[in-house]
C-alpha cells in the first residue's frame, strides 16, 4: 500500500492515548494537516483487547491516507517502568502496521523532533505546539497534545533527507537552518546512543 506521493503519518505512541498527524507536502516544502487526532482506549478493558483496538485502528488509517512514510517516536527509558511498557507496546504496533502494508517506517527521539520543529532539543510542549500551529498555518492549537505531538514527528519525517531525495529536491535548496536542523539531530541520536537513553 505504499504510495510515493502519499501523505506522511507520525505516530505519538500510547495505550490510553496514541497520537495520530497526517501531513502531505505540497511544492516549495510547504506541508498541510489533512488530518490529526488520538486513538483511545479504556483502563478498565482488558490490555489486549486494548492493543486489539489501537492495532485495528492504525491499520485503518494506513489503509485510508496511502502513506509514503511513516513515522514513530522512538520509545527512550523512562523513571516509570510501566509507562514505559505501554509506550513500548503502541510503538510496536505501529511499526508492524508499517510493516503490513510496505510503508517505509522511521523512529525519531523526542528531542530530534524538537530540534526540527523548533530548532531547539530542551523545547516544551507548549513551544513545539505553537511552532507546529504556525508551520501548519493552523487557526488553533492541535488537540489533544498527543495529536499535536503526532503532527510534530511527521514534520520531522517530512523535513528529513531521505524525503527530501524522495522529492527530487537537492542538497543545496535545503536552507542553512535545515542543515543545521539536521545536524544537531545527528549530534542529539548520537548522544543518545553514548548514554544508553535508546532502546535497542
Amino acid at each position: 500500500m505504499f504510495d510515493p506521493e502519499g501523505p506522511i503519518i507520525g505516530i505519538d505512541p500510547g495505550v490510553s492515548r496514541c497520537g495520530y498527524g497526517v501531513v502531505k507536502r505540497h511544492s516549495g516544502g510547504r506541508f498541510e494537516a489533512i488530518a490529526y487526532g488520538v486513538i483511545t482506549t479504556s483502563p478498565s478493558d482488558p490490555m489486549p483487547q486494548r492493543l486489539l483496538s489501537i492495532a485495528t485502528e492504525l491499520d485503518a488509517l494506513v489503509k485510508e491516507f496511502k502513506p509514503s512514510g511513516m513515522a514513530v517516536e522512538r520509545v527512550l527509558f523512562q523513571n516509570n517502568a510501566r509507562t514505559a511498557m505501554s509506550v513500548g507496546q503502541a510503538n510496536g504496533l505501529a511499526l508492524v502496521a508499517a510493516a503490513r502494508h510496505l510503508v517505509p517506517v522511521v523512529e525519531y527521539s523526542p528531542n530530534e523532533v524538537k530540534l526540527a520543529v523548533c530548532g531547539d532539543g530542551a523545547a516544551d510542549k507548549a513551544a513545539v505546539q505553537a511552532m507546529v500551529t504556525r508551520l501548519l498555518q493552523l487557526t488553533e492549537i492541535p488537540r489533544p497534545a498527543d495529536a499535536a505531538d503526532a503532527l510534530a514527528i511527521a514534520l520531522t519525517h517530512g523535513w528529513s533527507g531521505r524525503v527530501r531525495a524522495q522529492a527530487g529536491e537537492t542538497s543545496s535548496e535545503a536552507s542553512a537552518l535545515d542543515k543545521a536542523v539536521q545536524r544537531a539531530m545527528e549530534r542529539d541520536a548520537a548522544l543518545n546512543r553514548e548514554k544508553g537513553s535508546v532502546i535497542a
